[in-house]
């Protein structure tokens, strides 16, 4: 009775342990359903921006470190608790800064496949909802290029 009742006490704490571990590690490495990390979003911009007109490794490094600083202003003004109007103004504006940034950076063969890219999803009817990128609100290729 004894080795059963320490045999189960044994396999409850391995159980444990490792159920423990498990939930550690995800939340360490941003994976899982919690909030992707500043870093996280701003690679995620710069790879949905290269499979649209294929980055250099150069514009790359640019355009990560403008979405980026995009990503921390978001972050900062999603902290604070003034009025929405005011904030969704600020939001425009770091992204209207973002945009004509990133225009900088492009060539313009660059700029035209983002242009054909954008006429492309409006043929296919494909609308994203306003909040499917937590960064822009849109897809990232029709946000670069809709100031133009």
């Amino acid at each position: 009775m004894k080795k059963a009742t320490l045999l189960l006490a044994l396999l409850l704490a391995i159980t444990t342990a490792f159920s423990q571990g498990k939930k550690k590690d995800t939340k360490d490495k941003g994976e899982g359903k919690g909030k992707p990390t500043v870093e996280q979003r701003a690679q995620r911009s710069v790879d949905k921006l290269d499979k649209v007109v294929t980055l250099t490794g150069d514009q790359k490094t640019k355009i990560y470190d403008l979405a980026l600083v995009r990503a921390k202003k978001h972050d900062e003004l999603k902290g604070k608790s003034d009025d929405k109007a005011v904030k969704v103004d600020e939001f425009k504006a770091a992204n209207k800064q973002y945009r004509e940034a990133v225009k900088a950076n492009l060539t313009p063969e660059q700029i035209k496949k983002l242009k054909d890219n954008k006429k492309e999803k409006g043929k296919k009817g494909k609308k994203e909802k306003p909040g499917d990128d937590e960064l822009t609100g849109s897809d990232e290729a029709e946000d670069i290029i809709s100031e133009n």
